[in-house]
């Protein structure tokens, strides 16, 4: 009987890892985290040809350009960094105040840096418990006005000034960038630790959602809030073992 020669599996290169990575499918209840964005692995995903090495990208991930320029910070690019430029590896995101320590946009003249996942979030949302569109601003409508704080309408947390809002301003209505939906569909009662896991599990939802609008997003040139600039050499290619 003829045996079957070995399938040829291809692998791709790419360069925040080093070793190859293959396609791979990621099937609901794998609990596998993305190395680029740290949220949960869904869908089309790369995994890294290495049995021992526990390195997984989203397609999405695995996609993201190299540079962008955002209407959050006007002056100068935003570079893509595989890892944190900083000696303790880990970060503190711009735009929703949570912390990182994986892929990351980062303007190294202002020191000024932005999960992936947000740095795609729509400019603009709609959320069923209110009338108007929200509007994505970058800091907080109360910035700069003595005295005033701004609270999410929807958990009632305090918002730093400085950390991005969807807002209406024909409501005065705002959120958190990352829904709060968390808290009205399991009706958790905030405090102690089961807070802080609830607030884990608004960044990740929301996270994943920019992922995917990102993901669907990704074909057009134009995104919301970014203009992609694309380099002339690739950033990954193909190889066999």
């Amino acid at each position: 009987m003829a045996s079957r020669k070995p399938v040829n599996r291809p692998s791709v290169k790419h360069p925040s890892h080093k070793h190859p990575l293959h396609i791979f499918k990621a099937q609901e209840g794998d609990e596998i985290i993305c190395s680029g964005c740290e949220l949960e692995l869904t869908g089309e995903a790369f995994k890294c040809t290495k049995s021992d090495c526990d390195y997984f990208l989203h397609k999405s991930c695995f996609d993201l350009p190299r540079e962008i320029n955002h209407k959050s910070h006007p002056n100068h690019p935003l570079t893509l960094l595989h890892s944190p430029p900083y000696e303790s590896n880990a970060y503190g995101c711009d735009a929703c105040g949570q912390y990182g320590s994986s892929f990351i946009y980062h303007c190294s003249k202002c020191q000024y840096d932005v999960h992936v996942g947000c740095a795609f979030l729509p400019e603009i949302l709609e959320r069923e418990d209110h009338e108007h569109p929200l509007t994505l601003v970058f800091n907080s409508p109360c910035k700069g006005r003595e005295g005033m704080v701004f609270m999410c309408d929807v958990c009632k947390e305090t918002v730093s000034e400085n950390l991005w809002v969807y807002h209406c301003k024909v409501c005065d209505y705002g959120t958190h960038v990352h829904s709060c939906e968390v808290y009205e569909n399991d009706e958790v009662k905030r405090g102690g630790g089961e807070e802080e896991a609830v607030l884990e599990a608004l960044r990740m939802e929301s996270l994943r959602n920019a992922r995917m609008e990102l993901a669907n997003m990704r074909i057009s040139n134009k995104i919301n809030n970014s203009v992609i600039h694309f380099g002339d050499e690739p950033r990954y290619h193909w190889v066999r073992k």
